[in-house]
C-alpha cells in the first residue's frame, strides 16, 4: 500500500503537497478511486484519492494504529566523516528515532560551519523524510544543526533518561538503567570516542554511561544499536 505526507482540508480530506503529488501521478501513474494510506499530523489514515486535478485530493477513511514507538527517542550524534550521517538518518529513522542532533565533540574530525551546516541538514531532513515514507512512519524525525557540548548538556535536563554508550563503561548496560523513562536521550561519539572530560561534564549533567557489550561498534552503528536495544526493551519490536 502507497503511503504519502498529506495536509489536512477538513474532517474526511487531505491533499498531498506538490512532491508527493509528483510522485502519485507522475512516477506511481495512481487515478481517482485508487486505495493509498495518508500520513497527517503524526496520524496514519487509509485513504482513498478522490481528485487529481488540480490538485490531489484524498477522501480519509479509518485512522489506523499508529506504528511509532511508545518511547521518545532523541540521537545525539557525535558529528562523523564522509557520508556516515547519510546511513545514521536513514537506519535510525526506519528503527524509530523521534529527532536527531549532530553534536561538535573535541574529538570530532569532520567541521559543519555556516551554509555548509544548514545544506547538510537539508540533505540529511530529505534522507530522513524519504526512510519515513518507506518505513511506515507516521512522522519525519527533525535532524538539526550541530550543537556544543554545553548545549547539550543543556538540553539534557529535558530528558527523563540519559544514556551515554561509552567504550570504557563496563558491566551497566542499557536493560540495567532504563526503567520505562519515555523520553530518553542516546548520546554518541565521533570516530575518536568521547574524551574522559567530556563524559565527566555529561554525567555532572545527569548522563549515564552504558556498555553496548564486549565488542565496539563504529559511531555509524552504535547509534543504531543502543536505538534498536531500548525499542526492544520497550516492547515496540514486537
Amino acid at each position: 500500500m502507497h503511503r504519502f505526507f498529506a495536509v489536512r482540508l477538513d474532517e474526511n480530506r487531505a491533499e498531498l503537497p506538490p512532491e508527493e503529488e509528483a510522485h502519485a501521478l507522475r512516477v506511481l501513474r495512481m487515478n481517482a478511486g485508487d486505495e493509498c494510506q495518508a500520513l497527517i499530523e503524526g496520524n496514519l489514515y487509509g485513504a482513498v484519492i478522490e481528485e487529481t486535478s488540480p490538485r490531489v485530493v484524498l477522501r480519509l477513511g479509518h485512522m489506523l494504529p499508529s506504528p511509532e514507538p511508545t518511547v521518545k527517542i532523541t540521537l545525539y550524534q557525535g558529528v562523523p566523516k564522509g557520508e556516515k550521517m547519510d546511513y545514521i538518518a536513514q537506519k535510525c529513522t526506519e528503527a524509530g528515532v523521534c529527532r536527531i542532533v549532530p553534536v561538535a565533540f573535541s574529538r570530532c574530525v569532520a567541521k559543519w560551519d555556516g551554509k555548509d551546516a544548514a545544506k547538510k541538514q537539508a540533505r540529511f531532513q530529505r534522507i530522513a523524510a524519504e526512510a519515513a515514507k518507506q518505513s511506515g512512519r507516521a512522522i519525519i524525525p527533525e535532524i538539526g544543526l550541530p550543537i556544543t557540548l554545553k548545549q547539550l548538556c543543556d538540553e539534557m535536563k529535558a530528558c527523563d533518561l540519559v544514556l551515554v554508550p561509552w567504550e570504557e563503561e563496563r558491566g551497566r548496560g542499557i536493560r540495567a538503567k532504563w526503567q520505562n523513562e519515555k523520553n530518553v536521550a542516546i548520546v554518541i561519539g565521533p570516530e575518536g570516542g568521547i574524551s574522559t572530560e567530556e563524559i565527566e561534564e555529561m554525567k555532572a549533567a545527569g548522563a549515564v554511561p552504558v556498555t553496548l557489550g564486549p565488542r565496539i561498534f563504529r559511531t555509524e552503528t552504535a547509534g543504531l544499536a543502543a536505538l534498536i536495544s531500548l525499542l526492544t526493551l520497550s516492547g515496540d519490536m514486537e
